[in-house]
């Protein structure tokens, strides 16, 4: 539930909050004091809101999806602006992004074609691990079922994902586990054969004893 802690968990994970504590991606161990050292070790993060931390909208639509990437479009300090279109485009493509053109500014578009937008710019970069805050949050059931067959895609090709949200049936239909967090703590983890939304809301509620099935 919102103020249950997921957030705050999404942006120490990232680097956002520094803490204490031992980290590892596929097994080995990382120091994550800041948003590049998490991107360097493979990780990317999607916040809730889109609009105040997942874009920069009044730039375009190829200045937003390759901002986390500039080193694979830049060479000695400068943008090679042929890679940067040819990396939008392919990315307009696969996500079916609707727009005029690459140069739209981010402001101009609708709530799931900038949700895609902020998806692009993560997957220019390829991580291993990806936090999504929220990613349906405000889209258009088209653009719900494109995303949800855009995280299953990567998680097939091996990119873990960290899904954050607050729709049940989302997180049921979704996840392979699901962690329920209560007052700044994990709760309880439930494997999806245990998953059920009577179990989740007992343990969102503070309801440790309850009975699931």
């Amino acid at each position: 539930m919102i103020g249950s802690g997921r957030t705050e968990l999404a942006r120490t994970i990232f680097g956002l909050t520094p803490v204490d504590a031992e980290m590892f991606v596929e097994g080995r161990k990382v120091r994550l004091r800041s948003p590049s050292e998490a991107i360097a070790a493979g990780i990317a993060y999607l916040p809730e809101d889109r609009r105040r931390h997942g874009l920069v909208i009044e730039m375009s639509m190829a200045q937003n999806m390759t901002l986390a990437g500039l080193n694979k479009i830049s060479r000695f300090g400068l943008l090679d602006r042929k890679k940067e279109t040819l990396l939008a485009n392919h990315y307009r493509e696969r996500l079916r992004i609707k727009s005029p053109d690459i140069t739209t500014a981010a402001c101009k578009l609708s709530g799931g074609n900038q949700q895609k937008v902020a998806l692009a710019r993560w997957l220019a970069v390829q991580p291993r691990v990806m936090i999504l805050d929220e990613p349906t949050q405000g889209v258009d059931v088209g653009s719900k079922s494109e995303i949800h067959e855009l995280i299953v895609q990567l998680a097939e090709k091996g990119v873990a994902i960290i899904l954050i949200s607050s729709e049940l049936p989302e997180i049921l239909g979704m996840c392979d586990r699901v962690a329920v967090f209560y007052n700044k703590t994990i709760a309880g983890v439930l494997p999806r054969s245990e998953a059920t939304q009577s179990g989740i809301m007992a343990l969102a509620l503070g309801h440790s004893n309850a009975v699931y099935g």
